[in-house]
């Protein structure tokens, strides 16, 4: 799992008892081939990473207040956002996990197995080696005006950041923009959601889906709203793209909740659903009648999009997407989940995770409506949910869904042109 570069070699670990922290060191030898300096607080650890690169930083949470321990932990993200960041933690509340899940690369209770641990560091660092290509960067790289985090997200990450955050306040920041609440309430009340009842004011949206739920929702809408369809591109409409992806975000919630899913893995899995596919509005915006072929030799040799894309194109939309995502420091686990959840079985996990559920709901779902009659979405990799042991749930998920299916236009598995 070495990083490939010899000034990368390197790793941090902020633990404030010395002892406590060469013990845990000396249990993971073997894991992390790196050489580790300790750091017993949070000043010395943003000014070591001031000076030089770290390929990891291993944190043992919890010697401060959560809000403030979370604010130095966004401040290390500014100074060194392409570390790989490993959280320990002793017992905290939920809440908090859930803030913290969305700066780490991994979270784990400080008394995880070595094993578990290295294994979770060695996927990250596989989508970090995959995002770090130079087929990738250049790619997105080239398409003009990429879109930048957008500031109502920023503020309303802002906001749950406080303790004080609350249903009101959050359906407020939304309202200073009338059309992105009013599309929000318009999603919500779709069949994207199932809902038995109308949902009539944002407050109350948000206390019903949640406040995590419905931030995701907005940024959803905002990556959309930069990347407007023309005529140009008429083998899909981006907006059932974006609309059975809405879909997929519910299914994918609750499967999660059939097994009993932590908030955290349900919160990563709700927001790597609402953005797997918005990959290929990149392709189709950039080069669009490149991007048509490709979808018309993938049905043609009835293949899956993904994998011709990574074969003629040289990149996936899965993995263009995730870069983007990159640059913008979404949560580590949203990002591998977008960019792994056509091919689950390359993950060494053995857990049910957002990978898994998003994988699950995906494939389930019909296919998203398109002139060619393409393979858009996943094909179930019944040999993952054997692997771990959920084979016998497909037949409950698969009755969830059909609450989902052919709901929207988007989402209806036949040949149609866009509306």
């Amino acid at each position: 799992m070495n990083i490939n570069n010899a000034e990368l070699d390197k790793a941090l670990f902020l633990c404030s008892d010395k002892s406590d922290a060469e013990a845990y060191l000396s249990e993971l030898k073997g894991f992390l081939n790196y050489a580790v300096t300790l750091v017993p607080d949070w000043e010395q650890l943003l000014t070591f990473a001031q000076k030089e690169t770290y390929a990891i930083i291993l944190l043992n949470l919890g010697s401060l207040e959560a809000e403030d321990e979370l604010a130095h932990l966004r401040t290390l993200i500014d100074i060194q956002p392409g570390s790989m960041r490993v959280g320990l933690y002793k017992p905290m509340s939920m809440s908090t996990r859930v803030a913290f899940s969305e700066c780490c690369h991994r979270l784990y209770p400080l008394d995880i197995e070595p094993a578990q641990l290295g294994e979770g560091i060695s996927e990250s660092a596989r989508a970090q080696r995959i995002l770090g290509q130079d087929k990738v960067r250049e790619l997105v790289g080239s398409v003009k005006a990429l879109p930048s985090l957008p500031d109502i997200y920023v503020e309303l990450n802002e906001a749950l950041s406080s303790p004080k955050s609350n249903a009101r306040i959050i359906a407020g920041i939304i309202e200073k923009d009338m059309a992105m609440a009013a599309k929000i309430l318009q999603l919500v009340n779709s069949a994207c959601f199932v809902l038995e009842r109308n949902i009539s004011s944002l407050q109350e949206a948000v206390s019903l889906l949640g406040v995590r739920e419905v931030r995701d929702l907005v940024l959803t809408n905002r990556v959309f709203e930069h990347f407007p369809q023309d005529g140009r591109w008429s083998s899909f409409a981006f907006d059932h793209i974006r609309d059975r992806s809405v879909l997929v975000a519910g299914l994918a919630r609750e499967i999660c909740r059939t097994v009993k899913a932590s908030p955290v893995v349900t919160d990563q899995a709700f927001l790597a659903a609402l953005l797997q596919d918005f990959g290929m509005l990149i392709f189709a915006t950039h080069d669009p009648e490149g991007y048509q072929k490709v979808m018309q030799e993938a049905t043609d040799l009835n293949q899956p999009l993904y994998a011709v894309e990574k074969m003629r194109m040289g990149v996936s939309h899965t993995e263009a997407g995730a870069y983007l995502l990159s640059l913008w420091n979404i949560s580590p686990a949203v990002i591998e989940t977008v960019l792994f959840h056509h091919f689950p079985s390359s993950s060494k996990s053995d857990d049910f995770s957002a990978l898994t559920a998003v994988h699950v709901a995906d494939a389930i779902l019909p296919n998203v409506t398109n002139v060619l009659g393409c393979q858009i979405s996943s094909r179930q990799s019944y040999h993952y949910l054997e692997r771990l042991g959920l084979e016998d749930k497909v037949n409950h998920w698969q009755q969830l869904a059909s609450r989902y299916k052919f709901s929207h236009p988007g989402c209806g598995g036949v040949k149609s042109s866009f509306a």
